[in-house]
Order: structure tokens, then sequence, then C-alpha cells
């Protein structure tokens, strides 16, 4: 099955985890969400845009494809991670090489497949962490340096991309949580995607990943 623009942008996130096929997935996130620098209109008075950088090297992170998640990469450099995603490291040879990378990081696969539609604010919610970042509950994202916060409710199941701060008012997707009760202290916010642009992909090799 090759995964386009329409199937993206209608996806439900009822599929088949195990039958994902990543270098579909890489491809469609390639073509039509990474490499993108999205411009947002916010109503907060300190923020009124926001610019939402997104790089191919950020969706390993989102996916939990990192040292700290999945053991046996042939590669920890983010760029030929996504490389290898697109090439042939298919899902089956991810979690023969870390069955726990998969159990704990699956559904983190369908959160990616809804980024689409998460950043271009379809049926989703935005929400900014100003309000707890001095609290108690908010030391987690103090300590991440996370600013604004991406839902989306599907199947019950919530997934939320915490975005950090780069300069300015630039930020980039930082990590893909999964049924994120914290969100609840955070504070929603109305965002308007006023424009989309295309950034050229920082150079990335690809890596064989050795039998």
């Amino acid at each position: 099955m090759t995964y386009t623009l329409e199937w993206i942008k209608n996806f439900d996130g009822n599929i088949n985890i195990h039958n994902v096929n990543m270098s579909c997935l890489a491809n469609v996130i390639e073509t039509y969400v990474s490499q993108y620098k999205y411009v947002y209109l916010t109503n907060m008075i300190d923020y009124p845009e926001i610019i939402l950088s997104v790089p191919n090297s950020s969706i390993p992170h989102l996916l939990g494809l990192s040292r700290e998640h999945h053991v046996n990469l042939p590669s920890n450099n983010a760029g030929n991670i996504f490389e290898g995603l697109k090439d042939d490291w298919t899902l089956e040879r991810l979690q023969k090489a870390d069955n726990g990378w998969f159990n704990e990081n699956k559904f983190k696969i369908i959160g990616t497949l809804l980024l689409y539609q998460m950043l271009h604010l379809i049926q989703c919610k935005f929400y900014t962490t100003n309000n707890i970042l001095n609290k108690e509950v908010g030391k987690r994202f103090r300590r991440d340096n996370i600013y604004f916060v991406v839902f989306k409710l599907n199947n019950e199941i919530s997934y939320t991309v915490e975005l950090s701060r780069e300069q300015g008012n630039l930020y980039f997707p930082r990590s893909l949580k999964i049924n994120d009760n914290s969100i609840k202290n955070c504070k929603e916010i109305k965002l308007q995607l006023v424009d989309k642009k295309r950034f050229k992909p920082t150079k990335a090799r690809k890596v064989n990943w050795s039998s």
C-alpha cells in the first residue's frame, strides 16, 4: 500500500501497526509534512506569530528512534536514520533489532502518520505551556524547554507533539507523547496556518543495516 496525500488527510488512526510500511511512511512525510516551515498566527499577545520548522531529522525523534530508545540502530544520526527509513529499514527489522522499542513506541508510528492533520490544524488543538512553566506541574516542560504542544485524539488515544524553541519565534517538534495527561494543565490557544514554505534538506547519508 502507498500512502498518499488524500490518505494522510483522512487517516483515522485505524491501522494494524504491524502492517505499517516504514518506507512509505517516511516518503509521504517528507513529501507533505517535513522539510517545511509552518507560519501560524495566534491569539496570544506575546506570541502573535510562531514559526514551526520540521526537518527530516525531527521525525526519528518523534518515532523514538534514538540512542536512548532503540539500542541496536546502525546509526544514531537522525538524518541518516530518516534516510534508512526511506530505504530498507523495515518495521520488521526495527522490531527484531529491539523489540522493547516497538512495544514502547508503536503508537508513535500512528502519531507520525497523523502529523499532517496536526500541523494543518485538522481536528486538533494547540496549547501553550506558558501558564505553568513556573509551577510544579510544569516542571517537565520547563526542563525539556517545551513552549507549545499540539494535541489530537483518535480512537480514544491521544497524541501530543511537544514544540521546543530554536530561536526567537522559531520552534521545532521535540517529542511525541501518547496519552499524556499533563496536557490538562496547559492553556488552549487559537491558531491560524497562514503560510507553509519548503526548505532544502540537510545532507544525510544512506547507512546499510548489516544482516
